[in-house]
């Protein structure tokens, strides 16, 4: 797409069809589902929780699906009306208006691309470490610019790899989900009376502000089943199929990281030491088959994580190259992060864009700080999609829903105030940096996007194919002939 020649006289005009239309559902779904990293929840976030809730993991991980569901109702249906490559800000933008959506774009484009594809590449190292000593940090940078050189290769190619990685990394979280199984030792009534351990060593009850305090993190650990409409230009079929993907993907996410997590509770020789161990993880598999039983587990839950950080660079490079496109920048930089690759297909400019950040970052940082950091932006972004769902059914009456919430509007406002209610019990600092990226986001907007509102942040009609798609693009039942 030419963005230097987009103006006020073709803002009524559709994207061009640029990107490569070659996934399936299926495709589509192994993508999203190794975004939301399965395994990053259960292996990496999961310790956190443990460190900040204790017992209560469980727990959380399930209040955390609550609002999770919630917020699938609303992405199903805003992504099968708005089939467009940047995911939230672009239908955020249009219901709410482009400030609310610009907003939305730096908390799911800018910021996300960053910090999550760098905790889940910091929290390979743990895992790598039983075998040999390296240097978490460093080797987390290599894990990301690696997933960036195979995500410019081609989204089918990145679909194929991560879904035979993704296999891998399901057996991993099922062989361990399943190793506690057999070998629990207390009632399940043990997972509804949390505990945490101090500092000192002694336990006590979990507050109900420690708790609520910990969906963030538990939300993060979810967070990339919407993910299906990043992929949207480029996957066949009806529209409905965005739907479909947002579920599956989430109902995948809360059994992988939800049984697991309770299994290791119900199974551990001490609760004490799984809450107060560096390693969670590594102190269970011990106490369950020893040293050599650890090292060969952990090999595939570091296979696992590798999957994630693969899966996730495409991700996130379609929403800054959907920002790119959309003149969100100033002109050079957005034709950049718009380029598409000739051969390819893919935005490649925009991948090395989140690869070469993504590593510089995990070199100065940790899993722990950025894991509390990221909850507290995903609320916010919760509350505009939430809004988003609500408004849009209120306001646009005559849009295309290929798919509609049942029981509207439950579910969005069910989000919104389970997102306020976990806001409020976030640490101060994580409140602060959420609200100087959105105080930020506002002001450049106002300062640079507002006074060029007609030549940037445009916002263009959905992407439709060129040509009919074929029988194999076609579905049994309702909008089968209906192109994505």
């Amino acid at each position: 797409m030419n963005v230097k020649n987009i103006g006020v006289t073709v803002q009524r005009r559709a994207y061009k069809q640029e990107l490569h239309r070659s996934l399936g559902l299926w495709e589509n779904i192994s993508l999203v589902v190794s975004a939301v990293t399965p395994a990053t929840g259960a292996f990496i976030i999961a310790p956190v929780l443990f460190t900040l809730t204790g017992t209560g993991a469980p727990l959380t991980f399930v209040i955390a699906a609550v609002m999770g569901l919630a917020l699938a109702f609303c992405w199903a249906e805003l992504g099968c009306a708005y089939p467009i490559a940047g995911g939230d800000y672009t239908f955020v933008a249009r219901i709410l208006g482009r400030p609310a959506g610009f907003v939305s774009l730096i908390l799911s484009g800018p910021i996300q691309a960053v910090l999550i594809p760098a905790v889940v590449a910091l929290g390979i190292g743990q895992y790598v470490g039983v075998i040999v000593n390296v240097n978490t940090n460093i080797l987390a940078a290599v894990i990301i610019l690696l997933g960036a050189a195979v995500a410019i290769l081609g989204v089918r190619l990145s679909a194929i790899a991560v879904g035979v990685l993704l296999a891998i990394e399901l057996l991993s979280v099922v062989f361990v989900g399943a190793l506690g199984l057999f070998h629990i030792q207390r009632p399940i009534g043990t997972l509804f009376h949390p505990l945490i351990t101090n500092a000192n060593g002694t336990t006590q009850s979990l507050t109900i502000g420690a708790l609520v305090a910990g969906i963030a993190v538990a939300s993060f650990a979810y967070n990339g089943f919407q993910g299906a409409l990043l992929y949207s230009e480029e996957t066949t079929g009806s529209r409905r199929n965005v739907a479909r993907s947002v579920f599956i993907a989430l109902g995948v996410a809360v059994a992988c990281e939800v049984l697991p997590v309770a299994m290791a509770i119900l199974a551990s020789p001490s609760l004490a030491d799984l809450s107060a161990s560096p390693n969670p993880w590594q102190y269970f598999l011990t106490s369950m088959g020893g040293d050599t039983f650890n090292t060969i587990i952990s090999l595939g839950i570091a296979v696992a994580v590798l999957n994630a950080v693969v899966a996730l660079m495409p991700f996130f490079a379609r929403i800054l190259y959907s920002s790119g496109r959309d003149m969100a920048w100033p002109a050079p930089l957005s034709k950049a992060l718009a380029s598409v690759h000739p051969q390819w297909g893919t935005p490649w400019i925009s991948t090395i864009v989140v690869g070469v950040a993504g590593a510089i970052l995990v070199l100065f940082t940790d899993v722990a700080t950025l894991s509390t950091c990221v909850g507290a932006v995903l609320c916010v972004e919760f509350i505009l999609v939430a809004a988003s769902a609500i408004v849009s059914r209120l306001r646009d009456k005559t849009t295309d829903r290929p798919y509609r919430m049942p029981l509207w509007p439950a579910a969005p406002v069910l989000a919104i105030v389970m997102s306020v209610v976990v806001l409020t019990q976030q640490t101060s600092s994580d409140l602060f940096i959420a609200g100087a990226i959105v105080a930020a986001s506002l002001a450049y907007y106002l300062i640079y996007l507002r006074p060029r509102r007609h030549t940037h942040m445009l916002m263009l009609d959905p992407v439709r194919p060129t040509t009919p798609p074929g029988p194999q693009h076609k579905e049994a039942g309702e909008n089968a002939k209906e192109p994505l």
